[in-house]
């Protein structure tokens, strides 16, 4: 007999944990085929099984073949000399944000009055060498007795090595000046550039350079074919597209994507694209959060009329979006619990 009070006081102790506790409890008892628990359910978040037709979507990020972001500034050592050597100063800004460039345009070019002074200074020694050369010949004309031919040659050199200066100086010119060193798209100017203002290892300009091609990964659900038309997305601006074959010495294993109609414009880095498959005919799908995974054996929580949860086994097929398609197990009506 007294053992049998202590079954029923067992009892009493825990059905009213059961029924405060709901399901959570419950799910971490063992689940077996063999046995399926069954307990109330207070105030279960549900959703439906479903029975119907199922439309997957195709749904990947496209990436920009061989996008590179080309950082132009000034290093410390350049930065040193642009300043203390030449005390150069910004002349123009020949690009804006947007603009196409190719290999070898000039960026931004610079000024510096210490270089123009040694131009200057050069073109006075040719002009004046010039104008003494053309002296000496004509006294040598009127007098063929005067021979002024070694004065004639010191000028000559004068002139060559103050060509070679002003050579210099224009490389010197190009060599600080910013230069394009790849085709590409101006995507951004400082602002403080702009205004004059430079630091060591600041961006003052970059050039965004791509192969002008997006890429995929091919995927089992969908194959594209040469010459198909598609919309790309992002931030709710469409991109037109159409897929071409893998350019030469390209991965074989991607799918290849041309923009449409953006001859010249800056390539977005990253595009969206989407599209519905086609239709699953006559398919059994769920939440796919109401499928639980326990040991390699999937189950659900059924909820009937009276909020009686029961676990049920199922075999889960195919993830569709948020849904799971559901081989076996379930039939479609259900009610099952959500977490």
């Amino acid at each position: 007999m007294k053992n049998g009070k202590r079954k029923l006081n067992l009892l009493l102790c825990i059905l009213p944990a059961l029924v405060l506790s709901g399901c959570g409890q419950a799910k971490e008892a063992e689940l077996v085929p063999a046995a399926e628990p069954t307990w109330y359910a207070v105030s279960p978040r549900t959703t439906p099984v479903i029975r119907g037709d199922l439309v997957p979507a195709y749904s990947a990020r496209l990436d920009l073949l061989g996008y590179e972001v080309v950082k132009y500034r000034l290093t410390r050592s350049e930065f040193d000399e642009f300043y203390g050597t030449y005390r150069m100063t910004l002349d123009q800004i020949h690009v804006s944000v947007g603009d196409a460039v190719k290999k070898g345009d000039v960026l931004v070019s610079f000024h510096s009055e210490v270089l123009d002074q040694r131009i200057t200074d050069n073109e006075r020694v040719i002009s004046e060498a010039g104008r003494e050369i053309e002296h000496l010949r004509k006294l040598m004309r009127i007098d063929p007795s005067l021979d002024y031919g070694n004065r004639i040659t010191q000028l000559n050199r004068s002139i060559e090595v103050a060509r070679l200066y002003i050579a210099d100086v224009k490389e010197t010119y190009g060599r600080l000046n910013l230069v394009a060193g790849e085709d590409g798209h101006v995507s951004y100017i400082s602002s403080v550039f702009i205004e004059g203002y430079i630091a060591p290892d600041m961006d003052m300009i970059r050039v965004e350079t791509s192969k002008r091609l997006y890429t995929v990964e091919k995927k089992a659900e969908y194959s594209f074919h040469t010459g198909e038309q598609v919309t790309a997305k992002l931030r709710n601006v469409e991109y037109p597209l159409t897929v071409v074959d893998p350019p030469e010495g390209e991965n074989p294993d991607l799918v290849y994507f041309r923009p449409e109609g953006m001859d010249g414009e800056l390539l977005e880095k990253n595009l969206m694209l989407e599209f519905d498959l086609a239709p699953l005919k006559d398919v059994c799908y769920v939440n796919r959060q109401a499928v639980y995974d326990k040991d390699g054996k999937y189950f659900v929580y059924t909820v009937d009329e009276n909020e009686m949860c029961h676990a049920v086994i199922v075999e889960p097929g195919d993830r569709v979006g948020n849904y799971l398609i559901i081989k076996s197990g379930l039939n479609g009506g259900e009610l099952v619990e959500l977490p």
